[in-house]
Protein backbone atom coordinates (compact mmCIF):
# COMPACT_ATOMS: atom_id res chain seq x y z
CA UNK A 1 0.00 0.00 0.00
CA UNK A 2 2.82 2.35 0.90
CA UNK A 3 4.32 1.89 -2.56
CA UNK A 4 1.18 3.40 -4.08
CA UNK A 5 1.46 6.70 -2.14
CA UNK A 6 2.49 9.62 -4.33
CA UNK A 7 6.02 10.58 -3.35
CA UNK A 8 6.09 14.30 -2.51
CA UNK A 9 9.41 14.75 -4.30
CA UNK A 10 8.19 13.31 -7.62
CA UNK A 11 6.89 15.99 -10.00
CA UNK A 12 6.28 13.43 -12.70
CA UNK A 13 2.63 13.82 -13.62
CA UNK A 14 2.55 10.66 -15.74
CA UNK A 15 3.94 8.58 -12.87
CA UNK A 16 1.41 10.05 -10.47
CA UNK A 17 -1.38 9.26 -12.91
CA UNK A 18 -0.11 5.68 -13.04
CA UNK A 19 -0.33 5.50 -9.24
CA UNK A 20 -3.85 6.88 -9.36
CA UNK A 21 -4.96 4.29 -11.87
CA UNK A 22 -3.53 1.55 -9.66
CA UNK A 23 -5.96 2.56 -6.92
CA UNK A 24 -5.44 2.67 -3.19
CA UNK A 25 -6.03 5.08 -0.36
CA UNK A 26 -4.15 7.94 -1.97
CA UNK A 27 -5.22 7.34 -5.57
CA UNK A 28 -7.51 10.36 -5.73
CA UNK A 29 -4.81 12.61 -4.28
CA UNK A 30 -2.33 11.29 -6.85
CA UNK A 31 -4.78 12.02 -9.69
CA UNK A 32 -5.32 15.58 -8.52
CA UNK A 33 -1.61 16.15 -8.06
CA UNK A 34 -0.98 14.81 -11.57
CA UNK A 35 -3.59 17.18 -12.99
CA UNK A 36 -2.02 20.15 -11.20
CA UNK A 37 1.47 19.32 -12.45
CA UNK A 38 0.37 18.68 -16.05
CA UNK A 39 -2.06 21.56 -16.49
CA UNK A 40 0.33 23.89 -18.33
CA UNK A 41 2.66 21.47 -20.09
CA UNK A 42 0.24 18.69 -20.99
CA UNK A 43 -3.43 19.74 -20.72
CA UNK A 44 -4.60 16.44 -22.22
CA UNK A 45 -2.90 14.48 -19.44
CA UNK A 46 -4.33 16.92 -16.89
CA UNK A 47 -7.86 16.30 -18.17
CA UNK A 48 -7.27 12.55 -18.08
CA UNK A 49 -6.07 12.80 -14.49
CA UNK A 50 -9.15 14.79 -13.49
CA UNK A 51 -11.36 12.19 -15.15
CA UNK A 52 -9.66 9.53 -13.03
CA UNK A 53 -10.22 11.65 -9.90
CA UNK A 54 -13.91 12.00 -10.79
CA UNK A 55 -14.23 8.24 -11.21
CA UNK A 56 -12.54 7.63 -7.87
CA UNK A 57 -14.62 10.22 -5.97
CA UNK A 58 -17.78 10.85 -7.99
CA UNK A 59 -19.43 12.90 -5.24
CA UNK A 60 -16.57 15.36 -4.86
CA UNK A 61 -17.34 18.45 -7.00
CA UNK A 62 -13.76 19.79 -7.02
CA UNK A 63 -12.31 17.61 -9.83
CA UNK A 64 -15.45 18.12 -11.93
CA UNK A 65 -15.12 21.88 -11.57
CA UNK A 66 -11.43 21.60 -12.45
CA UNK A 67 -12.25 19.57 -15.56
CA UNK A 68 -14.96 22.05 -16.56
CA UNK A 69 -12.54 24.97 -16.24
CA UNK A 70 -9.75 23.21 -18.13
CA UNK A 71 -12.08 22.08 -20.93
CA UNK A 72 -13.45 25.61 -21.29
CA UNK A 73 -9.94 27.06 -21.51
CA UNK A 74 -9.19 24.61 -24.34
CA UNK A 75 -12.38 25.52 -26.21
CA UNK A 76 -14.20 22.26 -25.44
CA UNK A 77 -17.35 24.03 -24.31
CA UNK A 78 -19.53 20.92 -24.56
CA UNK A 79 -17.51 19.02 -21.96
CA UNK A 80 -17.18 22.12 -19.81
CA UNK A 81 -20.91 22.69 -19.83
CA UNK A 82 -21.70 19.04 -19.07
CA UNK A 83 -19.35 18.92 -16.06
CA UNK A 84 -20.48 22.27 -14.68
CA UNK A 85 -24.14 21.36 -15.16
CA UNK A 86 -23.53 18.09 -13.33
CA UNK A 87 -22.12 19.93 -10.31
CA UNK A 88 -24.94 22.47 -10.44
CA UNK A 89 -27.60 19.73 -10.48
CA UNK A 90 -26.03 17.16 -8.15
CA UNK A 91 -23.69 18.82 -5.67
CA UNK A 92 -24.67 19.45 -2.05
CA UNK A 93 -21.85 21.93 -1.50
CA UNK A 94 -23.45 25.33 -2.22
CA UNK A 95 -20.12 27.06 -2.85
CA UNK A 96 -19.33 24.46 -5.52
CA UNK A 97 -22.74 25.00 -7.10
CA UNK A 98 -22.02 28.73 -7.27
CA UNK A 99 -18.70 28.07 -9.04
CA UNK A 100 -20.48 25.79 -11.50
CA UNK A 101 -23.13 28.42 -12.18
CA UNK A 102 -20.40 30.98 -12.84
CA UNK A 103 -18.68 28.65 -15.33
CA UNK A 104 -22.00 28.12 -17.10
CA UNK A 105 -22.48 31.88 -17.22
CA UNK A 106 -19.03 32.34 -18.76
CA UNK A 107 -19.77 29.72 -21.42
CA UNK A 108 -23.08 31.40 -22.30
CA UNK A 109 -21.40 34.79 -22.42
CA UNK A 110 -18.74 33.54 -24.83
CA UNK A 111 -21.42 31.97 -27.01
CA UNK A 112 -23.38 35.23 -27.11
CA UNK A 113 -26.38 33.92 -25.15
CA UNK A 114 -26.74 36.97 -22.91
CA UNK A 115 -30.07 35.93 -21.39
CA UNK A 116 -28.72 32.55 -20.27
CA UNK A 117 -25.53 34.18 -18.98
CA UNK A 118 -27.57 36.62 -16.94
CA UNK A 119 -29.62 33.79 -15.42
CA UNK A 120 -26.44 31.94 -14.43
CA UNK A 121 -24.83 34.99 -12.82
CA UNK A 122 -28.07 35.71 -10.97
CA UNK A 123 -27.95 32.13 -9.66
CA UNK A 124 -24.42 32.79 -8.36
CA UNK A 125 -25.66 35.90 -6.54
CA UNK A 126 -28.53 33.97 -4.98
CA UNK A 127 -26.31 31.14 -3.73
CA UNK A 128 -23.52 33.37 -2.42
CA UNK A 129 -26.02 35.74 -0.78
CA UNK A 130 -27.44 32.81 1.17
CA UNK A 131 -23.92 31.84 2.27
CA UNK A 132 -23.14 35.42 3.31
CA UNK A 133 -26.33 35.67 5.36
CA UNK A 134 -25.01 32.77 7.41
CA UNK A 135 -21.45 34.11 7.63
CA UNK A 136 -20.84 37.74 6.67
CA UNK A 137 -17.08 37.27 7.12
CA UNK A 138 -16.85 34.63 4.36
CA UNK A 139 -14.50 36.50 2.03
CA UNK A 140 -14.53 33.72 -0.56
CA UNK A 141 -18.30 34.00 -0.93
CA UNK A 142 -17.97 37.79 -1.11
CA UNK A 143 -15.38 37.45 -3.85
CA UNK A 144 -17.54 35.23 -6.02
CA UNK A 145 -20.58 37.39 -5.37
CA UNK A 146 -18.57 40.40 -6.56
CA UNK A 147 -17.36 38.53 -9.64
CA UNK A 148 -20.92 37.68 -10.68
CA UNK A 149 -22.11 41.21 -9.97
CA UNK A 150 -19.30 42.56 -12.12
CA UNK A 151 -20.29 40.29 -15.00
CA UNK A 152 -23.90 41.45 -14.72
CA UNK A 153 -22.64 45.04 -14.89
CA UNK A 154 -20.86 44.19 -18.15
CA UNK A 155 -24.07 42.72 -19.56
CA UNK A 156 -25.98 45.86 -18.52
CA UNK A 157 -23.38 48.03 -20.23
CA UNK A 158 -23.63 45.96 -23.43
CA UNK A 159 -27.39 46.58 -23.42
CA UNK A 160 -26.91 50.32 -23.01
CA UNK A 161 -27.96 50.48 -19.34
CA UNK A 162 -24.92 52.46 -18.25
CA UNK A 163 -26.47 53.65 -14.99
CA UNK A 164 -27.22 50.18 -13.63
CA UNK A 165 -23.90 48.94 -15.01
CA UNK A 166 -21.97 51.53 -13.01
CA UNK A 167 -24.02 50.83 -9.89
CA UNK A 168 -23.30 47.11 -10.17
CA UNK A 169 -19.60 47.64 -10.90
CA UNK A 170 -19.25 50.02 -7.94
CA UNK A 171 -21.00 47.51 -5.68
CA UNK A 172 -18.67 44.72 -6.81
CA UNK A 173 -15.59 46.86 -6.13
CA UNK A 174 -16.89 47.90 -2.71
CA UNK A 175 -17.36 44.26 -1.69
CA UNK A 176 -13.86 43.34 -2.82
CA UNK A 177 -12.31 46.28 -0.98
CA UNK A 178 -14.20 45.29 2.17
CA UNK A 179 -12.82 41.77 1.86
CA UNK A 180 -9.31 43.17 1.40
CA UNK A 181 -9.72 45.30 4.53
CA UNK A 182 -10.57 42.13 6.46
CA UNK A 183 -7.85 39.77 5.22
CA UNK A 184 -5.36 41.86 3.23
CA UNK A 185 -4.72 41.41 -0.48
CA UNK A 186 -3.58 37.91 -1.41
CA UNK A 187 -2.88 37.61 -5.16
CA UNK A 188 -6.30 36.19 -6.00
CA UNK A 189 -8.08 39.10 -4.30
CA UNK A 190 -5.67 41.65 -5.75
CA UNK A 191 -6.51 40.27 -9.20
CA UNK A 192 -10.24 40.58 -8.56
CA UNK A 193 -9.82 44.18 -7.36
CA UNK A 194 -7.73 45.01 -10.44
CA UNK A 195 -10.40 43.51 -12.72
CA UNK A 196 -13.10 45.49 -10.91
CA UNK A 197 -11.14 48.75 -11.12
CA UNK A 198 -10.53 48.26 -14.84
CA UNK A 199 -14.18 47.43 -15.46
CA UNK A 200 -15.34 50.54 -13.64
CA UNK A 201 -12.69 52.63 -15.35
CA UNK A 202 -13.99 51.51 -18.72
CA UNK A 203 -17.56 52.39 -17.74
CA UNK A 204 -16.51 55.83 -16.52
CA UNK A 205 -14.67 56.38 -19.78
CA UNK A 206 -17.90 55.54 -21.64
CA UNK A 207 -19.68 58.02 -19.35
CA UNK A 208 -17.22 60.79 -20.31
CA UNK A 209 -15.39 60.81 -16.98
CA UNK A 210 -11.82 60.38 -18.25
CA UNK A 211 -10.04 61.76 -15.17
CA UNK A 212 -11.80 59.39 -12.78
CA UNK A 213 -11.38 56.54 -15.25
CA UNK A 214 -7.65 57.20 -15.48
CA UNK A 215 -7.28 57.04 -11.68
CA UNK A 216 -9.06 53.71 -11.55
CA UNK A 217 -7.02 52.34 -14.42
CA UNK A 218 -3.88 53.43 -12.60
CA UNK A 219 -5.01 51.35 -9.61
CA UNK A 220 -5.58 48.35 -11.87
CA UNK A 221 -2.22 48.80 -13.60
CA UNK A 222 -0.36 48.84 -10.29
CA UNK A 223 -1.91 45.56 -9.20
CA UNK A 224 -1.41 43.87 -12.57
CA UNK A 225 2.25 44.92 -12.59
CA UNK A 226 2.71 43.41 -9.14
CA UNK A 227 1.00 40.18 -10.21
CA UNK A 228 3.19 39.99 -13.35
CA UNK A 229 6.27 40.15 -11.10
CA UNK A 230 5.11 37.75 -8.39
CA UNK A 231 3.69 35.25 -10.90
CA UNK A 232 6.06 35.55 -13.89
CA UNK A 233 4.95 32.24 -15.40
CA UNK A 234 1.31 33.32 -15.65
CA UNK A 235 0.86 35.22 -18.97
CA UNK A 236 -2.67 36.38 -18.14
CA UNK A 237 -1.39 39.24 -15.99
CA UNK A 238 0.70 40.75 -18.77
CA UNK A 239 -2.28 40.47 -21.12
CA UNK A 240 -4.53 42.20 -18.60
CA UNK A 241 -1.81 44.80 -18.03
CA UNK A 242 -1.66 45.52 -21.76
CA UNK A 243 -5.44 45.97 -21.91
CA UNK A 244 -5.34 48.31 -18.91
CA UNK A 245 -2.58 50.45 -20.46
CA UNK A 246 -4.58 50.66 -23.72
CA UNK A 247 -7.64 51.91 -21.84
CA UNK A 248 -5.43 54.33 -19.91
CA UNK A 249 -4.15 55.68 -23.22
CA UNK A 250 -7.73 56.32 -24.33
CA UNK A 251 -8.52 58.06 -21.06
CA UNK A 252 -5.39 60.22 -21.38
CA UNK A 253 -6.36 61.14 -24.93
CA UNK A 254 -9.90 62.14 -23.94
CA UNK A 255 -8.66 64.31 -21.06
CA UNK A 256 -6.16 66.02 -23.34
CA UNK A 257 -2.97 64.47 -21.92
CA UNK A 258 -1.59 63.53 -25.32
CA UNK A 259 2.00 62.78 -24.33
CA UNK A 260 0.79 60.48 -21.56
CA UNK A 261 -1.56 58.81 -24.06
CA UNK A 262 1.36 58.01 -26.37
CA UNK A 263 3.40 56.66 -23.47
CA UNK A 264 0.55 54.51 -22.15
CA UNK A 265 -0.18 53.05 -25.59
CA UNK A 266 3.47 52.18 -26.11
CA UNK A 267 3.52 50.40 -22.73
CA UNK A 268 0.48 48.39 -23.82
CA UNK A 269 2.31 47.47 -27.01
CA UNK A 270 5.50 46.51 -25.15
CA UNK A 271 3.57 44.10 -22.92
CA UNK A 272 2.01 42.46 -25.98
CA UNK A 273 5.34 42.19 -27.77
CA UNK A 274 6.83 40.33 -24.80
CA UNK A 275 3.89 37.95 -24.68
CA UNK A 276 4.02 37.25 -28.42
CA UNK A 277 7.76 36.55 -28.21
CA UNK A 278 7.02 33.75 -25.73
CA UNK A 279 3.79 32.39 -27.18
CA UNK A 280 2.83 32.55 -30.91
CA UNK A 281 -0.84 32.46 -29.92
CA UNK A 282 -0.43 35.99 -28.58
CA UNK A 283 0.25 37.36 -32.08
CA UNK A 284 -3.51 37.87 -32.46
CA UNK A 285 -3.63 40.28 -29.55
CA UNK A 286 -0.42 41.95 -30.69
CA UNK A 287 -1.92 42.67 -34.10
CA UNK A 288 -4.99 44.12 -32.44
CA UNK A 289 -2.83 46.34 -30.23
CA UNK A 290 -1.00 47.67 -33.29
CA UNK A 291 -4.39 48.58 -34.78
CA UNK A 292 -5.44 50.39 -31.61
CA UNK A 293 -2.13 52.25 -31.59
CA UNK A 294 -2.74 53.25 -35.20
CA UNK A 295 -6.16 54.66 -34.34
CA UNK A 296 -4.77 56.59 -31.37
CA UNK A 297 -1.83 58.04 -33.29
CA UNK A 298 -4.15 59.06 -36.13
CA UNK A 299 -6.41 60.85 -33.64
CA UNK A 300 -3.36 62.61 -32.21
CA UNK A 301 -2.33 63.78 -35.67
CA UNK A 302 0.74 61.52 -35.85
CA UNK A 303 0.01 60.40 -39.41
CA UNK A 304 3.33 58.65 -40.04
CA UNK A 305 3.24 56.72 -36.76
CA UNK A 306 -0.38 55.74 -37.45
CA UNK A 307 0.52 54.46 -40.92
CA UNK A 308 3.46 52.46 -39.55
CA UNK A 309 1.25 50.93 -36.84
CA UNK A 310 -1.41 49.88 -39.34
CA UNK A 311 1.25 48.38 -41.59
CA UNK A 312 2.58 46.32 -38.66
CA UNK A 313 -0.96 45.17 -37.89
CA UNK A 314 -1.49 44.21 -41.53
CA UNK A 315 1.77 42.22 -41.72
CA UNK A 316 0.79 40.22 -38.64
CA UNK A 317 -2.77 39.78 -39.94
CA UNK A 318 -1.46 38.42 -43.25
CA UNK A 319 0.67 35.96 -41.30
CA UNK A 320 -2.36 34.86 -39.26
CA UNK A 321 -4.53 34.57 -42.36
CA UNK A 322 -2.18 32.24 -44.22
CA UNK A 323 -3.93 29.21 -45.71
CA UNK A 324 -5.77 27.36 -44.33
CA UNK A 325 -7.34 30.57 -43.12
CA UNK A 326 -9.83 30.63 -40.22
CA UNK A 327 -12.78 32.94 -40.78
CA UNK A 328 -11.88 35.14 -37.82
CA UNK A 329 -8.37 35.66 -39.19
CA UNK A 330 -9.72 36.56 -42.62
CA UNK A 331 -12.13 39.13 -41.18
CA UNK A 332 -9.39 40.63 -39.03
CA UNK A 333 -7.20 41.02 -42.10
CA UNK A 334 -10.00 42.56 -44.17
CA UNK A 335 -10.82 45.13 -41.50
CA UNK A 336 -7.17 45.92 -40.92
CA UNK A 337 -6.78 46.66 -44.63
CA UNK A 338 -9.93 48.80 -44.59
CA UNK A 339 -8.51 50.78 -41.66
CA UNK A 340 -5.29 51.20 -43.62
CA UNK A 341 -7.23 52.40 -46.67
CA UNK A 342 -9.18 54.91 -44.55
CA UNK A 343 -6.00 56.35 -43.07
CA UNK A 344 -4.32 56.54 -46.46
CA UNK A 345 -7.36 58.39 -47.84
CA UNK A 346 -7.19 60.91 -45.00
CA UNK A 347 -3.51 61.57 -45.65
CA UNK A 348 -3.76 61.66 -49.44
CA UNK A 349 -1.80 58.43 -50.03
CA UNK A 350 -4.15 57.38 -52.82
CA UNK A 351 -2.02 54.57 -54.25
CA UNK A 352 -1.76 52.90 -50.83
CA UNK A 353 -5.47 53.47 -50.22
CA UNK A 354 -6.33 51.84 -53.56
CA UNK A 355 -4.06 48.84 -52.93
CA UNK A 356 -5.37 48.26 -49.40
CA UNK A 357 -9.02 48.67 -50.38
CA UNK A 358 -8.68 46.35 -53.37
CA UNK A 359 -6.90 43.77 -51.22
CA UNK A 360 -9.71 43.91 -48.67
CA UNK A 361 -12.29 43.53 -51.44
CA UNK A 362 -10.57 40.49 -52.94
CA UNK A 363 -10.20 38.71 -49.59
CA UNK A 364 -13.84 39.41 -48.75
CA UNK A 365 -15.06 38.23 -52.16
CA UNK A 366 -13.12 34.98 -51.74
CA UNK A 367 -14.81 34.36 -48.41
CA UNK A 368 -18.23 35.42 -49.74
CA UNK A 369 -18.02 32.79 -52.50
CA UNK A 370 -17.61 29.88 -50.06
CA UNK A 371 -20.69 27.71 -49.46
CA UNK A 372 -22.89 28.88 -46.58
CA UNK A 373 -20.84 32.04 -46.11
CA UNK A 374 -22.29 34.59 -43.69
CA UNK A 375 -24.01 37.71 -45.02
CA UNK A 376 -21.44 39.84 -43.20
CA UNK A 377 -18.94 38.98 -45.94
CA UNK A 378 -21.17 40.71 -48.48
CA UNK A 379 -21.05 43.89 -46.41
CA UNK A 380 -17.26 43.59 -46.24
CA UNK A 381 -17.10 43.31 -50.04
CA UNK A 382 -19.29 46.41 -50.21
CA UNK A 383 -16.93 48.22 -47.82
CA UNK A 384 -14.02 47.43 -50.13
CA UNK A 385 -15.87 48.84 -53.13
CA UNK A 386 -16.87 51.87 -51.08
CA UNK A 387 -13.21 52.69 -50.33
CA UNK A 388 -12.32 52.19 -53.98
CA UNK A 389 -15.07 54.66 -54.84
CA UNK A 390 -13.60 57.18 -52.39
CA UNK A 391 -10.16 56.75 -53.98
CA UNK A 392 -11.62 57.34 -57.46
CA UNK A 393 -13.53 60.38 -56.23
CA UNK A 394 -10.37 61.82 -54.64
CA UNK A 395 -8.57 61.21 -57.98
CA UNK A 396 -11.42 62.99 -59.84
CA UNK A 397 -12.11 59.79 -61.77
CA UNK A 398 -15.86 60.41 -61.55
CA UNK A 399 -16.99 57.57 -63.81
CA UNK A 400 -14.88 55.05 -61.89
CA UNK A 401 -16.21 56.42 -58.60
CA UNK A 402 -19.78 55.99 -59.79
CA UNK A 403 -19.08 52.41 -60.87
CA UNK A 404 -17.38 51.51 -57.58
CA UNK A 405 -20.20 52.96 -55.48
CA UNK A 406 -22.67 51.10 -57.70
CA UNK A 407 -20.91 47.83 -56.86
CA UNK A 408 -21.04 48.74 -53.17
CA UNK A 409 -24.81 49.22 -53.48
CA UNK A 410 -25.10 45.88 -55.26
CA UNK A 411 -23.43 43.95 -52.45
CA UNK A 412 -25.24 45.89 -49.73
CA UNK A 413 -28.51 45.00 -51.45
CA UNK A 414 -27.55 41.32 -51.55
CA UNK A 415 -26.75 41.39 -47.83
CA UNK A 416 -30.05 43.13 -47.06
CA UNK A 417 -32.03 40.64 -49.14
CA UNK A 418 -30.36 37.72 -47.37
CA UNK A 419 -31.23 39.20 -43.96
CA UNK A 420 -34.37 41.30 -44.55
CA UNK A 421 -34.99 41.83 -40.84
CA UNK A 422 -31.47 43.06 -40.13
CA UNK A 423 -31.67 46.81 -39.44
CA UNK A 424 -27.90 47.20 -39.79
CA UNK A 425 -28.02 45.83 -43.34
CA UNK A 426 -30.84 48.23 -44.22
CA UNK A 427 -28.90 51.20 -42.84
CA UNK A 428 -25.84 50.11 -44.78
CA UNK A 429 -27.82 49.91 -48.03
CA UNK A 430 -29.36 53.35 -47.44
CA UNK A 431 -25.92 54.88 -46.81
CA UNK A 432 -24.45 53.20 -49.91
CA UNK A 433 -27.29 54.59 -52.02
CA UNK A 434 -26.53 58.12 -50.81
CA UNK A 435 -22.87 57.76 -51.78
CA UNK A 436 -23.79 56.36 -55.18
CA UNK A 437 -26.23 59.20 -55.70
CA UNK A 438 -23.60 61.80 -54.77
CA UNK A 439 -21.12 60.29 -57.25
CA UNK A 440 -23.79 60.25 -59.98
CA UNK A 441 -24.78 63.84 -59.19
CA UNK A 442 -21.16 64.93 -59.37
CA UNK A 443 -20.79 63.15 -62.73
CA UNK A 444 -23.93 64.82 -64.08
CA UNK A 445 -25.99 61.61 -64.15
CA UNK A 446 -29.03 63.28 -62.62
CA UNK A 447 -31.58 60.53 -63.26
CA UNK A 448 -29.41 57.87 -61.60
CA UNK A 449 -28.64 60.19 -58.70
CA UNK A 450 -32.31 60.93 -58.13
CA UNK A 451 -33.24 57.26 -58.17
CA UNK A 452 -30.55 56.47 -55.57
CA UNK A 453 -31.53 59.35 -53.28
CA UNK A 454 -35.21 58.47 -53.60
CA UNK A 455 -34.62 54.83 -52.66
CA UNK A 456 -32.40 55.85 -49.74
CA UNK A 457 -35.02 58.31 -48.52
CA UNK A 458 -37.70 55.61 -48.70
CA UNK A 459 -35.60 53.15 -46.70
CA UNK A 460 -34.76 55.78 -44.12
CA UNK A 461 -38.37 56.95 -43.89
CA UNK A 462 -39.38 53.39 -43.00
CA UNK A 463 -36.69 53.28 -40.31
CA UNK A 464 -37.75 56.69 -39.02
CA UNK A 465 -41.39 55.65 -38.79
CA UNK A 466 -40.33 52.56 -36.85
CA UNK A 467 -38.33 54.68 -34.37
CA UNK A 468 -39.58 58.30 -34.57
CA UNK A 469 -37.93 59.27 -31.26
CA UNK A 470 -34.46 58.21 -32.37
CA UNK A 471 -32.56 61.34 -33.52
CA UNK A 472 -30.13 59.22 -35.54
CA UNK A 473 -32.86 57.92 -37.85
CA UNK A 474 -34.18 61.45 -38.28
CA UNK A 475 -30.69 62.73 -39.09
CA UNK A 476 -30.13 59.97 -41.66
CA UNK A 477 -33.48 60.74 -43.32
CA UNK A 478 -32.61 64.43 -43.41
CA UNK A 479 -29.39 63.70 -45.29
CA UNK A 480 -31.24 61.73 -47.96
CA UNK A 481 -33.90 64.44 -48.31
CA UNK A 482 -31.30 67.17 -48.69
CA UNK A 483 -29.57 65.28 -51.50
CA UNK A 484 -32.91 64.51 -53.11
CA UNK A 485 -33.72 68.23 -53.14
CA UNK A 486 -30.36 69.08 -54.69
CA UNK A 487 -30.76 66.67 -57.59
CA UNK A 488 -34.36 67.73 -58.14
CA UNK A 489 -33.20 71.35 -58.36
CA UNK A 490 -30.42 70.33 -60.76
CA UNK A 491 -33.13 68.85 -62.99
CA UNK A 492 -35.15 72.06 -62.79
CA UNK A 493 -37.86 70.48 -60.61
CA UNK A 494 -38.22 73.22 -57.99
CA UNK A 495 -41.49 71.85 -56.64
CA UNK A 496 -39.95 68.48 -55.70
CA UNK A 497 -36.89 70.21 -54.28
CA UNK A 498 -39.12 72.41 -52.10
CA UNK A 499 -41.11 69.41 -50.87
CA UNK A 500 -37.94 67.52 -49.93
CA UNK A 501 -36.40 70.45 -48.07
CA UNK A 502 -39.61 71.33 -46.25
CA UNK A 503 -39.81 67.73 -45.03
CA UNK A 504 -36.17 67.98 -44.01
CA UNK A 505 -36.81 71.16 -42.01
CA UNK A 506 -39.62 69.45 -40.09
CA UNK A 507 -37.10 66.86 -38.88
CA UNK A 508 -35.03 69.50 -37.09
CA UNK A 509 -37.18 69.23 -33.97
CA UNK A 510 -36.59 65.46 -33.90
CA UNK A 511 -32.86 65.71 -34.43
CA UNK A 512 -32.08 68.53 -31.98
CA UNK A 513 -33.49 68.95 -28.50
CA UNK A 514 -32.03 72.44 -28.05
CA UNK A 515 -32.80 75.12 -30.65
CA UNK A 516 -29.76 77.11 -29.49
CA UNK A 517 -27.40 74.21 -30.19
CA UNK A 518 -24.72 75.23 -32.73
CA UNK A 519 -25.46 72.29 -35.01
CA UNK A 520 -29.20 72.99 -34.78
CA UNK A 521 -28.62 76.60 -35.86
CA UNK A 522 -26.41 75.45 -38.73
CA UNK A 523 -28.92 72.81 -39.86
CA UNK A 524 -31.83 75.22 -39.95
CA UNK A 525 -29.83 78.00 -41.62
CA UNK A 526 -28.66 75.78 -44.47
CA UNK A 527 -32.05 74.16 -45.14
CA UNK A 528 -33.78 77.56 -45.02
CA UNK A 529 -31.18 78.89 -47.46
CA UNK A 530 -32.09 76.07 -49.84
CA UNK A 531 -35.78 76.86 -49.47
CA UNK A 532 -35.21 80.56 -50.14
CA UNK A 533 -34.27 79.67 -53.71
CA UNK A 534 -37.31 77.50 -54.50
CA UNK A 535 -40.23 78.81 -52.43
CA UNK A 536 -42.92 81.26 -53.52
CA UNK A 537 -42.01 84.95 -53.00
CA UNK A 538 -43.75 85.38 -49.65
CA UNK A 539 -42.36 82.18 -48.16
CA UNK A 540 -38.93 82.81 -49.69
CA UNK A 541 -38.58 86.09 -47.82
CA UNK A 542 -39.60 84.42 -44.57
CA UNK A 543 -37.00 81.68 -45.08
CA UNK A 544 -34.36 84.30 -45.93
CA UNK A 545 -34.90 86.25 -42.71
CA UNK A 546 -34.92 83.09 -40.62
CA UNK A 547 -31.75 81.78 -42.24
CA UNK A 548 -29.98 85.10 -41.70
CA UNK A 549 -31.02 85.12 -38.03
CA UNK A 550 -29.55 81.65 -37.56
CA UNK A 551 -26.36 82.60 -39.40
CA UNK A 552 -26.07 85.68 -37.16
CA UNK A 553 -26.20 83.42 -34.10
CA UNK A 554 -23.47 81.24 -35.59
CA UNK A 555 -21.35 84.32 -36.24
CA UNK A 556 -21.79 85.54 -32.65
CA UNK A 557 -20.69 82.10 -31.41
CA UNK A 558 -17.65 82.17 -33.68
CA UNK A 559 -18.78 78.93 -35.32
CA UNK A 560 -19.39 80.05 -38.89
CA UNK A 561 -17.38 78.48 -41.70
CA UNK A 562 -16.12 80.32 -44.78
CA UNK A 563 -18.70 78.58 -46.93
CA UNK A 564 -21.50 79.60 -44.56
CA UNK A 565 -20.19 83.17 -44.49
CA UNK A 566 -20.38 83.28 -48.29
CA UNK A 567 -23.93 81.89 -48.21
CA UNK A 568 -24.89 84.51 -45.62
CA UNK A 569 -23.50 87.23 -47.85
CA UNK A 570 -25.58 86.02 -50.79
CA UNK A 571 -28.70 86.01 -48.61
CA UNK A 572 -28.04 89.60 -47.61
CA UNK A 573 -28.04 90.46 -51.29
CA UNK A 574 -31.65 89.24 -51.37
Amino acid sequence: MAAKQPPSSAPDAAALLGLARAGGAHASLAARRAAWLAERQDPALAREALSVAIRLEPHDPAPRLGLARLAAEQGDLGTARAEARGVMDEAVDQAARARAAFILGEISRVEGDKASARDCYQAVLKIEDAILKTNRSDTTAARWYARARGRLAELDAAEGALGSAKTGAEGALAMLRAAAAAIGEPPVLAADIADAEMRLGGLELDDNQPASARRRLGEAIGRYEALAITEPDEPHWRAALSDAWALAAEADYVRGAHDQAREAMDKALQARVRLAARDPREIWALAGTWRIRGALRAALGDARAAADSLQQARLLAEQLAAAPCPEAAARFLVHTMLDQADHALRTGELNLAREAADGARMHAETAARTPLSAAIWLTDVAAGWDRLGEVARASRALTQAQEAFSRAVEFRRMASEREPDNATSARGLAAALVKHGEAALEAGAFAGARASFQESATLRLNMYEAAPEDPRTAQALAVALERLGLVALAQGDKSSARDAWEDELVLADRIFTDDRDIEALRFRAIVESHLFGVADPASAERYRHSALAHFDELAKAGAMTEREAALRKRLWGG
